[in-house]
């Protein structure tokens, strides 16, 4: 079984493509998670460099956010169908809103599963702020309605939003453990969406909590006999990370930060008493 890690495309639009992907293929990552323009000759220019750099590509879909139920939905038909054209690896999708009804969110899950079935590409459902699954007791109606639900778990959204480290959720947060296909590593509090810097000791339990739950997706992974657990350190820039006031000057580096995480990832997956681990 392979570890995949992939890195996002989020905070490092600034940079060239050729020179971002360089800088992922140097440093060990297998991909990239990232959104594709709607206009073809862009995305063709985007997708052309990723074939030349050999990195694969996890399709990011966040734009929709309007507010008409009917509009929301076919700008989600439109953006899946854009990311689904690229042929990804699979798409990770911000679904639904967190004021939609629970029968319009499922109307809006079961397009997408429609639009999976047609394509033949895999589309997982991130548990983020906002959206469907934007708190792990929400997310469980859902997951228990639903059983063929694939998530992307991001679970320093849950802790923000529920002010915990769910400590209280056992039942929802194992339900969403076992119900995820990939992983954004982002360490979370009860106070934000992520913590100022994981490597301070200040968050010694928040760290130690993630990795704990990380660690179970992995040995799920293991479990199912999966081919591939994708993996995405995915600390944040500007508003996720706190600046220097009066400035725009991170506290610390996203790019070091995600090192970081990436270390503490493959360290633990290698760790692992299975035969059948290996890290490409």
């Amino acid at each position: 079984m392979e570890l995949k890690l992939i890195y996002p495309r989020w905070g490092s639009a600034h940079i060239a493509w050729p020179e971002f992907l360089n800088k992922l293929k140097t440093n060990g990552y297998h991909g990239v998670e990232a959104h594709l323009p709607l206009l073809k000759k862009e995305k063709k220019g985007i997708l052309t460099e990723l074939k030349d750099f050999d990195l694969q590509f996890i399709g990011q879909h966040y734009e929709t956010k309007e507010v008409n139920f009917e509009k929301h939905k076919e700008s989600l038909k439109r953006q899946l169908y854009n990311l689904a054209d690229s042929e990804p690896l699979f798409i990770n999708s911000h679904t639904g809103m967190d004021f939609f009804s629970f029968s319009q969110n499922v109307e809006l899950i079961e397009l997408a599963r429609l639009i999976e079935e047609e394509t033949g590409i895999t589309i997982a459902h991130e548990t983020h702020r906002s959206r469907f699954c934007f708190a792990p007791h929400i997310c469980l109606t859902y997951l228990k309605e639903l059983p063929f639900l694939k998530l992307t778990a991001d679970f320093a959204h849950w802790t923000c939003v529920a002010e915990s480290l769910l400590e209280n959720q056992e039942e929802a947060v194992r339900k969403a453990l076992d119900s995820t296909l990939h992983i954004h590593a982002r360490v979370g509090s009860s106070q934000s969406s992520q913590v100022i810097d994981p490597r301070d000791k200040m968050y010694h339990k928040e760290l130690n909590q993630f990795k704990k739950w990380w660690g179970y997706m992995m040995k799920r992974a293991l479990e199912k006999n999966q081919s591939f657990l994708t993996v995405m350190p995915e600390h944040g820039p500007q508003p996720y990370s706190v600046c220097q006031p009066y400035t725009t000057d991170p506290l610390v580096d996203q790019w070091e930060v995600n090192q970081f995480i990436k270390t503490e990832l493959v360290k633990d997956w290698a760790a692992m008493s299975y035969t059948s681990l290996t890290i490409k």
